[in-house]
């Protein structure tokens, strides 16, 4: 199987300067899809987290807000070599926001956040006193 199948199963690890493509998820329930762009890039891996989910920016330096999916990202192969610049000069974000980004644990970044659900505090007890109140 794995011999027959080798140009097809493939587990990718980008470095930091990777240049990748994504895949454009947001036009696969489109009914005009055949004429859209199926990868987004190229773009440049900055770093990976614990979760497995990579974090990029685009070549303007640029930092996308959410880490995209392993399974979204290829290998980007130029024709002719792109000289980039350093990445912690170039990036648009503060080192802290990239930091804070490798050590959440997220895996999948469109699961939702458990953090932000933890951070809403509503007393269930004062929204019924005030109803009966009323």
């Amino acid at each position: 199987f794995e011999r027959d199948h080798a140009a097809t199963i493939r587990d990718f690890d980008f470095k930091r300067g990777d240049l990748v493509l994504v895949c454009n998820t947001a036009i696969e329930k489109a009914l005009n899809r055949k004429m859209r762009a199926r990868y987004i890039g190229p773009l440049v891996v900055v770093s990976r987290n614990k979760g497995g989910v990579y974090i990029i920016c685009e070549l303007n330096g640029s930092v996308f807000d959410r880490p995209v999916a392993a399974f979204q990202v290829i290998p980007y192969f130029a024709r002719k070599s792109l000289a980039l610049p350093d990445l912690d000069g170039f990036l648009n974000v503060s080192p802290e926001r990239i930091q804070e980004m490798e050590d959440s644990n997220v895996s999948d970044p469109d699961s939702g956040d458990v953090d932000a659900s933890s951070d809403i505090d509503v007393d269930i007890d004062d929204d019924r006193a005030s109803v009966d109140s009323g």
